[in-house]
């Protein structure tokens, strides 16, 4: 099955191969061209390689990274990411020895990385599931870790489809540390081997306060700290419609709210920004904002990296990918700094955290964007209620640490049985 795979993958290489003729400006786009075909920097040998998808998942790569780094420090450590947005987040030597851009999952270009990384553990964020990676560090002879792991109700579908080609790969995973249950379960489905598979909990909750500050973030900002903000982020296509009737509404009963507005996708940033326009607000960027924040009706999020912190100015957040069907976006980073939630009805990539958040009243879940409006007026207008909503999922993520902890654990178990198996 893993030959199927790479002939429907095969136009990739035609593909490369067209890029590969092509002048590239700027060194950045060198080094992206160079390390998505596996020319990455090299490590020291036996140690770990941790690999996430985009800026979610980069997050927890750095503070396991961090944790790995705090408690075995002589271990070497490599990171990658697969999007941009995902690179930009790791952290960078010599806080790690090695950061770098995944490879294509095309074959031979996993095992150039492995080749130069040399890893004795390859830790995947969730569902980075990539058949030749997979493949090829099993024929390497690493050993393979899933923390974070999740499968949703949709991905799983997807996997039944393509069993025979995921079944031996998820079996010979050597340990699966499991968001929930359900999500063991689904690896145990797939093949997974029950001895390997444990529930760890998910590391969202464990995800480092942000920084700066709420104040230090208003000085720059030069925004009054009476001023209400409305956030919504990692918006979608379909969604920023809604934001910006609600956003219409409320404004009805405060007109000094301020939309902090965050598209998931920073090259849909130029788009976002002509809609706010054609519905004649005042818009700025926040990288060019200064302190010129007054003077603005939408202020757009076009950096990588600040929405977790500036969440903290919020009264309240609504987190996006959920009014559409996308499965949802991180709904415990405004949860964490003490702001009521609100999400759509589109939640399967975050069903556990959903649920808890509902179910803790720390969160509402609202079904278009006529709720979105309701909701975001009256938790405007009942400022102890919002507080009270906002110290309950303060208080839900507080109590649901610990699986950052026991990730590290996973990981350094699986260290030692490799390193035992190799000198044996």
């Amino acid at each position: 099955m893993l030959r199927l795979y790479n002939a429907a993958v095969a136009p990739l290489r035609l593909v490369l191969e067209v890029w590969a003729r092509r002048p590239l400006r700027g060194a950045d786009s060198r080094s992206e061209w160079s390390e998505r075909r596996g020319l990455v920097p090299d490590a020291p040998p036996g140690g770990i390689w941790i690999h996430g998808a985009s800026v979610g998942e980069a997050r927890i790569v750095r503070a396991l990274a961090a944790a790995l780094r705090e408690t075995r420090p002589e271990l070497a450590l490599s990171v990658s990411a697969t999007t941009r947005t995902g690179r930009a987040q790791l952290p960078r030597p010599p806080a790690v020895d090695a950061a770098f851009y995944a490879p294509l999952d095309l074959p031979t270009l996993p095992r150039r990385v492995l080749r130069s990384v040399r890893p004795a553990l390859l830790v995947l964020v969730e569902t980075e599931l990539w058949p030749n990676l997979l493949a090829e560090s099993r024929s390497a002879g690493v050993t393979r870790v899933v923390v974070n792991a999740r499968l949703s109700a949709a991905r799983m579908a997807r996997y039944r489809r393509w069993a025979k080609l995921f079944r031996p790969l998820i079996g010979g995973l050597e340990r699966v540390g499991a968001q929930s249950e359900a999500d063991a379960q689904r690896f145990l489905e797939l093949g997974a081997a029950p001895a390997a598979v444990v529930v760890t909990g998910n590391v969202k909750w464990d995800l480092p306060a942000p920084s700066p500050d709420a104040r230090s973030l208003r000085e720059r900002l030069g925004l009054d700290p009476t001023r209400p903000l409305f956030a919504a982020g990692s918006t979608a296509d379909g969604e920023e419609q809604a934001v910006l009737a609600a956003f219409a509404a409320a404004r009805l009963d405060r007109p000094d709210l301020l939309l902090l507005l965050a598209p998931r996708r920073p090259e849909r940033i130029d788009a976002v920004e002509r809609l706010a326009r054609a519905a004649g607000l005042r818009v700025g960027r926040l990288s060019c904002a200064g302190g010129r924040s007054q003077d603005l009706d939408v202020l757009l999020v076009d950096t990588i990296g600040e929405l977790p912190a500036l969440y903290q100015l919020c009264a309240v957040a609504f987190v996006g990918g959920t009014l559409v069907p996308l499965g949802g976006h991180n709904l415990l980073e405004p949860a964490a700094v003490g702001v009521p939630v609100l999400f759509g009805p589109s939640t399967e990539s975050v069903a556990e955290a959903s649920a808890a958040l509902l179910q803790a009243r720390a969160a509402e879940r609202v079904g278009s964007a006529g709720e979105l409006a309701t909701s975001l007026r009256r938790l405007l207008a009942d400022e102890s209620g919002r507080r009270e909503m906002g110290a309950r999922g303060l208080d839900l993520v507080r109590r649901n640490r610990g699986a950052l902890e026991r990730s590290r654990t996973l990981v350094l178990e699986a260290l030692a049985v490799r390193l035992r198996a190799g000198a044996a």
